[in-house]
């Protein structure tokens, strides 16, 4: 069998792209060298993120696309993609001040599409403090309150590739890519071995897509296509704290101090702070944490929450 697509990659884009193709009728086969969702996308903020972060660049229609999308795959999976209020603390000195945020909310709410009822709402700084009392930084000045969407990032990805399945595609896990297969120097499929039985087989594609993320230049070099641009990795870690020794109350997304934002979200017994953002050159699939990673989020937390 010929498939129309070979998707490369079982994260949530190669995922939705095979669910978006197979829908369409287009026969598809997508292959993930581990478990789906092993890599980015289940290790991500737990969030599908309204894209409040762009409006710093002025990147209008990024906010806008990432608002109306995020809208959908709520209406889509609403048992997974869940509304999330979130304080923003604006604190002495900080990166945002109360006029710009209050216009960046309003500006956000408009692009983004959202519903009047999770429209922003500023606080003063006792509004902000009754709501969580953790954060009483002497920083503190007043704050807003918005909505996030919290998922669980891996089960949305297999959510996607079981609902793409439905539609006809054939996802299979634990195959790697070891050559690409040609006809006439066009790239026409894979050959993938099976990493539970070590046999190599031939998928044949008229269309293959990288869909590897993190890895997609180790892809091309395969290829042996990586010219021009390229991937500059950066890593961004999280830390996971008993909620027993960081009692917080509500979801917040603070500001660091050197123009960066990180989030503090409460969820079920724990609570998790992240995320960082160094460039990274080392092992993409266990990327490593250094001392100094964790202790620039402890230092953020302890700055917004000093009696934490």
């Amino acid at each position: 069998e010929e498939f129309d697509l070979l998707v490369i990659g079982g994260g949530i884009t190669g995922a939705g792209i095979a669910l978006d193709a197979a829908s369409r009728g287009l026969s598809v086969a997508l292959i993930e060298k581990n478990d789906f969702a092993s890599g980015t996308s289940s290790r991500s903020t737990k969030l599908v993120h309204g894209g409040l972060r762009y409006l710093e660049h002025l990147e209008l229609g990024l906010v806008k696309e990432v608002g109306r999308e995020r809208e959908i795959v709520h209406k889509n999976a609403s048992h997974i993609v869940l509304p999330e209020k979130m304080i923003l603390p604006i604190i002495e000195n900080g990166s945002l001040g109360e006029f710009t945020t209050s216009i960046a909310l309003y500006v956000y709410d408009y692009l983004a599409g959202v519903k009047k009822e999770e429209h922003r709402k500023m606080l003063t700084r006792e509004e902000t403090v009754e709501r969580e009392p953790l954060i009483d930084s002497p920083l503190l000045k007043s704050g807003a309150l918005y909505y996030e969407y919290k998922t669980d990032d891996s089960r949305l990805t297999i959510e996607a590739m079981k609902k793409a399945s439905d539609y006809g595609a054939l996802a299979i896990n634990y195959a790697e890519v070891s050559e690409f297969y040609y006809e006439n120097k066009i790239v026409k499929g894979a050959k993938v071995t099976d990493k539970t039985s070590n046999e190599t087989f031939l998928i044949k594609a008229r269309y293959t897509v990288n869909a590897t993320g993190a890895w997609v230049d180790k892809m091309r070099e395969k290829d042996n296509s990586l010219k021009g641009k390229r991937l500059h990795h950066t890593k961004g870690i999280h830390i996971v704290i008993p909620k027993s020794k960081f009692k917080l109350k509500h979801a917040i997304y603070f500001d660091v101090g050197d123009k960066r934002m990180i989030f503090a979200i409460p969820r079920f017994d724990i609570v998790y702070i992240g995320t960082t953002d160094t460039t990274y050159t080392n092992n993409l699939d266990n990327p490593d944490i250094t001392v100094k990673d964790v202790q620039y989020l402890i230092d953020a937390t302890n700055r917004i929450a000093p009696t934490a």
